[in-house]
């Protein structure tokens, strides 16, 4: 099995190969199609190749492009949690089940619109509320894959040795794959931004719905045989750095994201 990065403007994606066609894991930014494109082009896969593609959650830096992918592969399988699901149909990403950035460092990095994110306000000023937090709505296909629980891959027709599990915290409707080699692509459940790490987030994702939920996450992957772990945000690392960093930040350090 051979999983390929693309690194698109804020997000990786990633494709794993099955026999003559790709599982793509998240998509982009709307605005990345271009961008997505080349990275295609320089790993060598067609559009046509990519049989499916699995949603780690529903945000719009891991969901904008499935309506420009779909209309040049309309045989794509779109995969997804139950909850994602109902998420996509909104167009938003979710704020409402609670949580925040992780402390007031990382909150105030956004605010000043240092790397390598720029700030919201900033955003609301050069960008707009549709970049930052909206995507294209999209409806679930009849034959597209809203899973519940955690079923193997092969179980929903793809051919690779694995399963998606849980993974809630980061928001309600997170999944990440876990294949039998130890591999775990986890949207982000977890990161590993440079920036990030240096302001104190121990791996963790900039933004948490919920500290405890995030934590129990990480212990699954570790408990479920997670090895080398794939980050939507940073670069890979071993499942060595979730155990040394478990529970090392704290639920009431969280910055609510509408204080922002």
């Amino acid at each position: 099995m051979k999983i390929k990065p693309l690194g698109l403007s804020v997000t990786h994606c990633f494709l794993v190969k099955t026999g003559d066609h790709y599982v793509l894991v998240d998509t982009g930014y709307k605005d990345d199609w271009d961008l997505f494109r080349r990275r295609l082009d320089n790993v060598r896969v067609q559009l046509s190749q990519i049989s499916h593609i699995i949603l780690t959650h529903h945000h719009n830096d891991h969901s904008g492009l499935l309506h420009n992918i779909l209309r040049e592969n309309g045989a794509i399988q779109v995969v997804t949690s139950f909850l994602c699901k109902e998420f996509l149909l909104t167009g938003k990403n979710d704020y409402t089940h609670g949580g925040g950035f992780l402390n007031r460092r990382i909150a105030l990095l956004m605010l000043l619109g240092l790397p390598p994110y720029l700030s919201w306000r900033l955003k609301k000023i050069m960008i707009s509320e549709e970049k930052m937090t909206m995507f294209p709505p999209y409806q679930m296909r009849r034959y597209d894959t809203s899973v519940v629980g955690e079923p193997g891959l092969r179980d929903i027709g793809i051919p690779l040795d694995g399963k998606i599990i849980e993974t809630p915290g980061h928001t309600v409707d997170s999944v990440s794959i876990l294949f039998d080699n130890g591999d775990c692509l986890i949207g982000d459940a977890a990161s590993n931004e440079k920036v990030l790490q240096h302001l104190g987030a121990k791996y963790c994702a900039q933004f948490i719905a919920n500290m405890d939920a995030f934590y129990k996450s990480w212990e699954k992957i570790i408990a479920a045989g997670a090895y080398r772990i794939y980050p939507a945000h940073g670069s890979p690392f071993t499942v060595n750095k979730l155990k040394a960093n478990l529970l090392k930040n704290r639920a009431e350090n969280l910055v609510p994201y509408s204080s922002t």
